[in-house]
């Protein structure tokens, strides 16, 4: 609160002080009106000499006020101990001149005394409490001062003459209801305008507090607002995926039985040439333009075993490419006990996504000796997939793009590395620290969700392991993936 208080009157310190410079030249102008109203309109004797000089004094130190508001304060931050201690001067010294014009102008006798309670009202505007009560105090000290040498004789005294019909200035009981005059109100004066000042900046401290409270309630539900989003997104996605599962199980166990006749009958097929191929060769011996299929024979015989094959491999990478997809589609049942082939987890993962690499250059350096590990064949399946579509859309269009997968046991077979290395753009630092946090994706325009990596780190704390990611603008990215061959082993 108070820290509030501080900062809400310094802020109010720089927007016055320009304004209390502009309303000392009104006070010039109004000054130079009274000289030639009170010699030439009324007549009174005045040393006006030594008043234009005091005048002169405060156009003086206006003027420097001015200017280092005009060029030098403007161009420097606001330094609100520097503005503290110009407005506590600019206040002490208007005292100072002030009682000087009093004391120029008829000392006691002079009906603008209570010009003392203008500056006490700025004061409790501008300056802490303890300020404005120690500039009343010099004030009022400053004007009993002059009471006092005018009294003795120290300083002369300047009659207001036709307003009074003899000077009073040696009157005690008139200087003295004038000095009770002033204290009561002068002093009245500080304390109900730094009351109502300190009433109306604790008003203004409870607007400032309501209104900070607001924008953070405001800011909180904003942060609710769009968690609830996400989170409604990542539900969608879930449901989404959860129906691709179901989806995919069932055409890839339609998919399954075709194939499986597929393959039968082309191991049917294959053996039965062995026995067909003979008996056609005979026949060709007596018929030189044999066709098979508008094929010539010989071109047939050549390769029809070649055909059969190819068509026996292809059927063989569909049921592979089928029981993949069905492994991957299944829900996750969070158990972590199985036996993980990291080797024939990379390979199943370049199945499932053969369509989206196959532009570019894949290197599949795998460790033939590397152990096995105790965790999720799908999950760790995750990780391989969505780093190997992550590589590929970093690469995009660019030519030359080459993927580079590698296994390597580490620590002595405690624990294995898995690495995907594409030589695409790379990562800037600011992204390379948040490539692993949930939702954050540089891909929104093409539907990038910011799940994937966010998934994959998290498969990887949950099998005990740890993530580094390499690479700067320009120098491509490698993901490496570390697993302990057993949960809890380093």
């Amino acid at each position: 609160m108070q820290d509030l208080d501080r900062l809400l009157r310094e802020e109010e310190l720089l927007a016055r002080l320009d304004w209390f410079i502009r309303l000392r030249w009104v006070f010039l102008i109004g000054l130079t009106l009274m000289i030639a109203v009170t010699s030439q309109l009324l007549g009174i004797a005045l040393p006006y000499p030594q008043i234009l000089a005091v005048g002169g004094i405060i156009f003086a130190y206006n003027t420097g006020f001015y200017l280092y508001h005009s060029f030098y304060t403007r161009q420097r931050p606001p330094d609100i101990r520097a503005t503290r201690i110009e407005a506590n001067l600019q206040i002490g010294t208007d005292i100072l001149a002030l009682t000087a014009m009093i004391h120029l102008s008829g000392g006691g006798e002079n009906p603008f005394i209570f010009f003392y309670l203008f500056h006490a009202i700025i004061g409790s505007i501008l300056l802490s409490k303890i300020e404005v009560w120690t500039h009343g105090s010099l004030a009022y000290a400053q004007f009993l001062s002059v009471l006092f040498l005018e009294y003795f004789g120290i300083l002369p005294h300047y009659w207001l003459t036709p307003l009074y019909d003899s000077p009073r200035h040696q009157n005690l009981f008139f200087l003295l209801g004038v000095g009770i005059a002033l204290l009561i109100t002068l002093f009245g004066t500080i304390y109900m305008s730094s009351s109502i000042v300190h009433g109306l900046r604790i008003r203004e401290m409870e607007l400032q507090l309501t209104r900070r409270m607001l924008q953070k309630k405001s800011h909180d539900l904003e942060e609710a607002n769009r968690e609830l989003r996400e989170k409604q997104a990542q539900l969608v996605q879930s449901e989404k995926l959860a129906s691709l599962g179901q989806l995919s199980a069932g055409v890839a166990h339609e998919i399954n039985n075709p194939i499986q006749f597929i393959q039968g009958n082309m191991r049917i097929l294959n053996e039965s040439m062995d026995t067909i191929l003979p008996l056609l060769d005979q026949h060709a011996r007596g018929n030189p333009d044999l066709t098979v299929a508008r094929l010539k024979y010989p071109f047939f015989r050549e390769h029809i075993k070649t055909l059969l094959n190819d068509m026996y491999t292809g059927a063989i990478r569909i049921a592979d490419t089928v029981r993949d997809l069905k492994k991957f589609a299944r829900l996750d049942e969070g158990k972590m006990d199985e036996t993980v082939d990291v080797n024939e987890v990379v390979r199943a993962g370049l199945r499932l996504v053969q369509n989206k690499i196959k532009r570019y250059q894949v290197i599949a350096d795998l460790d033939l000796e590397l152990p096995t590990i105790t965790g999720c064949t799908n999950k760790v399946e995750q990780v391989v997939v969505a780093n190997l579509i992550n590589a590929a859309e970093a690469l995009g269009e660019r030519p030359g793009g080459m993927i580079t997968l590698s296994t390597r046991a580490e620590d002595g077979g405690k624990s294995i590395r898995l690495s995907v290395s594409d030589n695409g753009p790379g990562m800037p630092e600011h992204i390379k620290s948040r490539v692993f946090d949930p939702f954050f994706t540089t891909k929104q325009p093409t539907g990038g969700t910011g799940l994937g990596l966010s998934v994959a780190y998290g498969i990887v704390n949950e099998h005990g392991g740890w993530v580094e990611v390499a690479g700067a603008v320009g120098e491509g990215a490698t993901f490496t993936y570390h697993f302990p061959v057993k949960r809890g082993a380093g």
